[in-house]
């Protein structure tokens, strides 16, 4: 039986994704330290805002916006919706 994808807890990032596996079960290599220990909110929004931004070109805001409005749809940061 194949074993079912795995995602990020934090950002959705399929965990068999190149470079994506860190030390965590639950969360991406991009969303923990070294340690496998989740960034803060602000780090998880900051980092997903940069990346949103360099390929919707949409501005820091509308990324910031876009980024909270994902992230409180996952797991990790449903608390926070």
């Amino acid at each position: 039986m194949p074993h079912p994808e795995q995602y990020c807890h934090s950002c959705g990032m399929p965990l068999s994704a190149p470079d994506a596996r860190g030390p965590s079960d639950h969360y991406c290599a991009y969303c923990t330290d070294s340690e496998g220990n989740l960034k803060s909110w602000e780090e998880a929004v900051s980092g997903l805002a940069q990346f949103l931004d360099s390929w919707q070109n949409v501005g820091n805001e509308e990324a910031r916006k876009r980024a909270v409005r994902y992230l409180t749809s996952m797991p990790a940061w449903a608390d926070r919706a």
